[in-house]
């Protein structure tokens, strides 16, 4: 276990990030694309808060674990 954080690493966490967002519009779909209004616009605050605190979590894991590392 150490700190670091390579050109990979940042690539694993755009990643998650997008997953998260891509994932979390799809559940919000209804509300998003239903109307687009206020609560279209809250829906996407939230998807993007979802994807905001998987890419922080997956930074942390990928800046802790070492690249060898089966979980990373």
């Amino acid at each position: 276990m150490g700190f670091s954080f390579t050109l990979d690493d940042l690539k694993r966490v755009l990643w998650t990030a997008a997953q998260a967002f891509i994932g979390a519009v799809l559940v919000l779909a209804p509300g998003i694309f239903a109307a687009p209004n206020f609560e279209a616009a809250k829906a996407l605050a939230v998807a993007a808060l979802v994807a905001g605190v998987a890419a922080a979590l997956s930074a942390l894991k990928n800046a802790l674990l070492a690249d060898s590392s089966p979980i990373k």
